[in-house]
């Protein structure tokens, strides 16, 4: 519901308010009953694309830790034998 500004002002003066008086109280009024822009925050579906990004990359990274720590146990074992190592 939008306030009108000239009738609250109006009612405000024939309650005996000086007019300025009564001009500032409807602007506060005015200024506090306007939502600020919402336009600028994440929709549900922004934030299950970001969860999902964020997931997959958590499982790239927990794969490729994985898997080099194999390639290097793959590693030490061919060197060792090469070397004449025993492990």
């Amino acid at each position: 519901m939008a306030l009108d500004t000239l009738s609250a002002a109006k009612t405000l003066k024939n309650a005996g308010l000086a007019e300025a008086s009564a001009e500032a109280i409807v602007a506060l009024l005015k200024q506090s009953s306007e939502l600020p822009p919402i336009d600028h925050l994440a929709t549900k579906d922004d934030v299950k694309e970001a969860l999902e990004k964020a997931v997959l990359s958590l499982k790239l990274f927990v794969a490729s830790t994985v898997l080099g720590g194999a390639a290097v146990i793959v590693l030490a074992q061919i060197v060792t034998k090469a070397l004449g190592i025993a492990a």
